[in-house]
């Protein structure tokens, strides 16, 4: 059972978001998945959505353009609005600085960006179905 029911995933890449989707609707076809290309896009949603309808849950990729996933995170953390939203942050970039400094900004987490059908479902396991 998925634990967050409104996620918001933000990254560049239609497949890594198409991949996300269908691996969230085989795990729990109740869920929400909502979609922003960009940090730029993600900030224009969560503005123009109501305080009931805010994401339960957002993932950041890290490289995208106009505005990162670490630009976007400290973006949220700094709003009282959003602070309170569990952010992770999945990259290819998997310095341990970067890390450390995403964890301190406010991150959950920050992981290794799937490669693979099976790495997805582990961590969409891992971050969003209650044990």
């Amino acid at each position: 059972m998925i634990k967050y029911k409104k996620i918001l995933l933000v990254d560049d890449d239609v497949d890594d978001r198409l991949i996300f989707e269908e691996i969230l609707r085989e795990m729990d076809d109740d869920s929400l998945l909502v979609h922003a290309e960009n940090g730029f896009e993600m900030v224009a949603l969560l503005e123009k959505t109501k305080e009931e309808d805010l994401p339960d849950m957002i993932i950041l990729d890290q490289n995208m353009p106009k505005m990162t996933g670490k630009e976007s995170l400290v973006f949220l953390k700094e709003s009282p609005r959003y602070q309170a939203i569990p952010t992770i942050i999945y990259s290819t970039y998997q310095v341990e600085d970067f890390y450390r400094q995403c964890l301190l900004l406010g991150a959950q987490d920050v992981v290794a960006k799937p490669d693979s059908l099976r790495a997805y479902r582990e961590m969409i396991e891992q971050f969003l179905v209650t044990r």
